[in-house]
């Protein structure tokens, strides 16, 4: 009898807590201990030096993208100064050749690109502005412009041709320009093909009457994309007189902005 009140009263024990509410929250329960970094579920119990590193190989890896999209940044700096003089003075190329004026001029590049992210400058051009006359000479040698014996020389190192500019480098040389024949269309009777060859004389005459000339070198990086510098020589009469006496001058030339800025894709279009 003792043991099947005992049965009872267990099975009635057992009913009890059955009917006790299933409401009442669980305090054990423990709080999320994870953070969200981007998207991600990080526990908070990990080390704070891991989630750094984590940090700082996912902005690397960001850098790297952006490096690689960039591509190569290239510069071209304008020139701090011209040298002007005449084909007489250099040399001539033959006999008949008429006393025309010559260019050389300072080529300065940097290239901001990451490591791999090379360009090459394919060919470079100069244009000089006086009174109402603008010409263009095209790149001829790079050599290294010098005094002998009270006389001007240009030392030459190699015809013109591409070169590379190396990514996070910079790169100068000397540019002999030589005037070419404009390519005039069929019919175009304004056009001149010899417009780009300027008489010494005629020079001469257009700087005494207007002591302003601006130069814009310009650089053409592969495939097809220009880039370009300019600045400004404001001549002084003792100057126009040594030029008219020794028919060359180096003469000093400013910049009025900031140099050109050009950032190459990583692919381009083909040169026409």
């Amino acid at each position: 009898m003792c043991k099947q009140q005992k049965a009872e009263a267990q099975l009635a024990g057992q009913k009890r807590q059955e009917a006790i509410p299933a409401a009442v929250a669980d305090t054990s329960a423990e709080p999320d201990l994870t953070w969200d970094v981007l998207g991600l579920r990080v526990g908070r119990k990990t080390e704070i030096i891991a989630l750094v590193a984590f940090m700082l190989s996912l902005g690397g890896v960001l850098w790297q993208v952006f490096n690689f999209a960039r591509g190569a940044v290239v510069q071209l700096f304008p020139s701090d100064q011209i040298v002007l003089t005449t084909v007489e003075k250099l040399g001539k190329n033959y006999r008949s050749q008429d006393n025309n004026l010559a260019l050389i001029a300072t080529m300065a590049y940097s290239n901001e690109g990451d490591v791999g992210h090379n360009a090459i400058v394919r060919r470079e051009y100069i244009t000089m502005t006086f009174g109402d006359r603008t010409v263009e000479h095209r790149w001829y040698e790079f050599g290294s412009s010098d005094l002998k014996d009270g006389a001007l020389e240009f030392k030459r190192d190699s015809e013109a041709r591409p070169f590379p500019v190396n990514a996070a480098s910079a790169i100068s040389h000397e540019t002999l320009f030589a005037a070419w024949e404009v390519d005039c269309g069929e019919g175009d009777k304004k056009c001149d093909p010899r417009g780009n060859f300027v008489q010494w004389d005629d020079f001469l005459a257009a700087a005494k009457a207007n002591h302003k000339l601006v130069i814009t070198t310009k650089a053409i990086v592969y495939p097809s994309t220009e880039l370009t510098a300019s600045c400004e020589i404001k001549l002084r009469q003792w100057e126009i007189d040594v030029l008219q006496t020794d028919q060359w001058l180096s003469a000093t030339c400013s910049q009025p902005g900031a140099p050109a800025v050009l950032r190459v894709p990583l692919q381009g279009k083909s040169a026409k």
